[in-house]
């Protein structure tokens, strides 16, 4: 369980309120908050920094630009062809409020996320307002009102603390990435996540063909699955992991959610799931990993023409994707014996004998925080908390309303985050169990 839900806007996005003038180059917000400077087709004139060809970033977290300059135009280097301009905004975030997101906005939004304690400045958020205007005006496919209607509603989940992790392709060649930095993201342990994260949001940008008339009956999974195999993989080969390592990890991610989040290639976990069905492809030679890596699978609606249900391989991959073993931490797909993942995991004994709180205390005392709290709205106090000491000291936990949920909601983390070590029962309901404090 974590507040923040992985999300990317391919549809266009619903009528919104937004109050606006143009009196001798005013521009006023839905807040009452004015921008005073120079207009261009009544939208501020000046444009942010660009980082690359394809980047223009505006970053106001605590986190160095040249950490996401890096990433930038490390998967900028690995496309075939760059068609978008993208505008990154990299934001922070006070603390966890709710696994909800904020509400009261008049009207739908795109956005999705957790809500969190808002700590940016009224103005860093006009900052914000100000950027995405100048940027939105060089988007030629859409409207006046449209621009509007979108920096309203940014404005709006800026103003109310929500969290993003999404990409909006405004049009063809504009797009916007908005990516919020929460105090846990900003811990260098969580490094990893957050690059995960900013691999899969740039990718989406890379691909061409999220506008316009390119759908088919796949799109989801293929899509959403795609950018987790370029984020995936680029992750492990800046940490120096073989082709072999990313390969291995990645089964043994997919087969954790066929086993936790079933087979059909839907959400919860369609990105995940979907690693399963795109290596499958890649190992029966149906689909070239280079055409994932470089993005041109996304080029002339390609995808839609190769993922077919009329095609016997789709079929095939959605019948057999999840047929993954474990053969001493060794995943390999097994397609002869026929059988599915198990749905029945038993949750492994604990001898109690890791240095659970020596090194990870203060992990623990920072989710135990958002652990009481949905454990008292959501839980009816009866949740449990799970957590894990990694070989090399980091830590993870993960909870839930039942102890299988809870257990499965840490060992998920452990191998999102590359963690050696097993996840042990730290606490029912509010009460810490975890032998290694209590003796028990």
């Amino acid at each position: 369980m974590r507040p923040i839900l992985i999300t990317i806007s391919i549809l266009l996005f619903s009528s919104l309120v937004f109050s606006s003038e143009k009196k001798q180059g005013n521009i006023t917000y839905a807040n009452g908050a004015k921008y005073k400077g120079e207009l261009k087709d009544g939208m501020p004139k000046s444009l942010p920094p660009e980082i690359s060809q394809s980047f223009v970033m505006l970053n106001l977290s605590s986190i160095e630009d040249q950490y996401f300059i890096d990433m930038a135009t490390d998967a900028e280097s690995k496309m075939a062809s760059l068609k978008a301009k993208t505008l990154l905004i990299i934001y922070p975030l006070g603390e966890f409020v709710s696994n909800r997101p904020p509400i009261g906005f008049k009207g739908n939004t795109n956005f999705r996320g957790a809500t969190h304690k808002v700590v940016l400045t009224e103005s860093e958020i006009n900052n914000i307002n100000e950027n995405v205007s100048n940027f939105l005006a060089k988007a030629s496919c859409t409207d006046y009102q449209y621009k509007r209607r979108y920096i309203n509603e940014t404005d709006w989940w800026l103003r109310n603390g929500g969290a993003s992790q999404s990409q909006s392709p405004i049009c063809n060649d504009i797009r916007i990435i908005m990516i919020s930095i929460d105090p846990d993201r900003k811990k260098p342990r969580e490094r990893d996540n957050l690059s995960y994260v900013f691999y899969h949001e740039v990718y989406h940008s890379f691909q061409h063909d999220l506008t316009y008339n390119c759908r088919g009956p796949n799109d989801l999974w293929v899509i959403e699955a795609a950018a987790s195999y370029f984020a995936r993989y680029s992750v492990a080969m800046s940490n120096g992991a073989s082709h072999k390592m990313f390969v291995n990890g990645l089964l043994d991610f997919a087969l954790w959610h066929a086993n936790n989040l079933g087979t059909k290639l839907e959400d919860p976990g369609v990105a995940e799931k979907g690693l399963g069905a795109l290596r499958l492809m890649i190992e029966k030679g149906w689909l070239e990993e280079s055409r994932v890596l470089d993005g041109s699978l996304f080029h002339d609606c390609a995808r839609v023409k190769e993922f077919s249900d009329s095609d016997p391989k789709i079929q095939y991959l959605k019948d057999h994707w999840y047929k993954i073993e474990n053969n001493n931490g060794n995943f390999e797909f097994n397609l002869s014996n026929g059988k599915g993942p198990s749905q029945n995991e038993t949750i492994k004994t604990v001898n109690y004998d890791t240095n659970l709180m020596e090194l990870c205390r203060e992990h623990i005392a920072h989710g135990w925080k958002s652990y009481v709290k949905i454990n008292k709205k959501e839980f009816n106090s009866k949740g449990y908390l799970f957590a894990v000491v990694g070989e090399d000291g980091r830590c993870e936990h993960g909870f839930g309303p039942t102890q299988k949920h809870a257990f499965n909601d840490c060992t998920h983390w452990k191998k999102k985050n590359n963690i050696i070590g097993t996840c042990e029962l730290y606490a029912r309901g509010e009460e810490v169990v975890w032998r290694g404090v209590n003796g028990k």
